[in-house]
C-alpha cells in the first residue's frame, strides 16, 4: 500500500478532494485484482489509460488518448510514467494534418465553448473555472479583422455574430453536449477544426472548465502558435505536469511581448509534439512531478536546450 499512500499525497498536493481519492483507491485495488496485476508493481497515478486515478477529466482527451496508445500496439500497463499522465494524440492524426495546406491565410482564430462560461456568470457563479475565458471576447473584438475566425460552438437560437469573422453555428462539436448516439465523438477526427487552425497564424487557447485545454496542443500540433492570457487560468492546471514539462513557445498576453508569427517556433513546437505528445518514435519521457513540479509557461528542461 505505500504505492497507494505516494499517490494520494501526491493528488492530495494538486488539491484533488480526499474522498473522491479514497473512491478512486477503491476502484483501482478492484481493477488490479480483476486483471490480475499486482497493486504493488502496477498502482500509480495516471491520468489517461485503463491505470486513470482521477475520473474526472476530459472524456474526449482520454477517448484520443486510448486510439494513440491502440495504434501504438504498446501494452497500456507497461508504458512510462510520464506517458500515461501526458494527452497523447494519434499518429494517423498527424498524418492527416501534414496533408494539409498550411498557408496562413488568418491571423487568429478561435474554435469552442464560450457561452457555457457566460450563462454560470449569469446566474451568479463567478467561480474562477466560468470567468477564465472572459479575456477572450474582448481580444477577439480589438484584434479580430475580416480573414479571422470566431467559431463558437455553443451557441443557442437567438446567437448575435459580433462581428463578419463570427462564423458561430448551430451544432457544432461540443464536448459539453456529446452526441450520445456516436460511441465514437469523442475520438473522432475534425478536419475542419484542425484544418482552420492550419491555415493560422495564432490560436486562442483560454483554459475551460479547469485551467488547461486541448486546444494548447491541438493548435501545436497544427502548425498554429497558441496564445493564452494567463497561466494561473489557462495553463495552470498542476496535475497537468506532464504537458508543462513540454518547453513548448507560446505567447502570453499578459507578459506585453508583441505577438509575432515565428516559423522556427512551429517547426521546434513541431518536433517537441511528435516526441512527446505521440507515440511514433516512441514512449519518451520527461521529468516526473515528484523530481520537478510546475504550474505552467516555458519550461526548458536541463536535459534540453533551448533550440530558439
Amino acid at each position: 500500500m505505500a504505492g497507494l499512500a505516494l499517490t494520494q499525497t501526491v493528488l492530495a498536493f494538486q488539491g484533488i478532494p480526499q474522498a473522491l481519492l479514497q473512491e478512486e483507491g477503491k476502484q483501482h485495488q478492484l481493477l488490479a485484482a480483476h486483471t490480475g496485476h499486482s497493486e504493488q508493481q502496477h498502482f500509480r497515478m495516471c491520468h489517461w489509460g485503463p491505470e486513470q486515478f482521477y475520473s474526472g477529466l476530459s472524456g474526449r482527451a482520454q477517448a484520443v488518448w486510448n486510439l494513440a496508445l491502440e495504434e501504438s500496439g504498446l501494452d497500456a500497463y507497461n508504458v512510462s510514467d510520464y506517458a500515461c499522465n501526458v494527452p497523447k494524440v494519434p499518429w494517423s492524426w498527424i498524418e492527416k494534418i501534414h496533408t494539409m495546406d498550411h498557408t496562413k491565410h488568418r491571423s487568429y482564430n478561435f474554435q469552442g465553448a464560450y457561452m457555457f462560461s457566460v450563462v454560470h456568470q449569469q446566474l451568479g457563479d463567478m467561480r474562477p473555472q466560468y470567468t477564465a475565458r472572459n479575456w477572450l471576447i474582448d481580444f477577439v473584438k480589438e484584434n479580430f479583422t475580416d480573414i479571422d475566425l470566431l467559431k463558437i460552438s455553443d451557441i443557442t437560437a437567438g446567437y448575435k455574430p459580433i462581428g463578419p469573422y463570427d462564423k458561430s453555428t448551430l451544432g457544432g462539436f461540443d464536448s459539453h453536449h456529446p452526441n450520445s448516439s456516436d460511441p465514437h465523438y469523442f475520438a473522432s477526427f475534425d478536419e475542419p477544426y484542425f484544418e482552420e487552425m492550419a491555415a493560422s497564424n495564432f490560436t486562442l487557447c483560454p483554459g475551460g472548465d479547469r485551467p488547461w485545454s486541448m486546444r494548447f496542443y491541438e493548435a501545436i500540433a497544427a502548425g498554429s502558435i497558441p496564445i493564452i492570457n494567463s497561466v494561473t487560468f489557462d495553463t495552470g492546471a498542476k496535475d497537468m505536469w506532464a504537458l508543462w514539462e513540454i518547453p513548448y513557445k507560446y505567447y502570453t498576453l499578459t507578459d506585453g511581448e508583441p505577438l509575432v508569427y515565428r516559423q522556427d517556433w512551429v517547426d521546434y513546437n513541431t518536433e517537441l509534439f511528435i516526441k512527446y505528445q505521440t507515440f511514433h518514435q516512441g514512449d519518451n519521457e520527461l521529468a516526473s512531478p515528484m523530481s520537478s513540479p510546475k504550474t505552467g509557461g516555458n519550461v526548458v528542461q536541463a536535459d534540453m536546450a533551448a533550440k530558439v
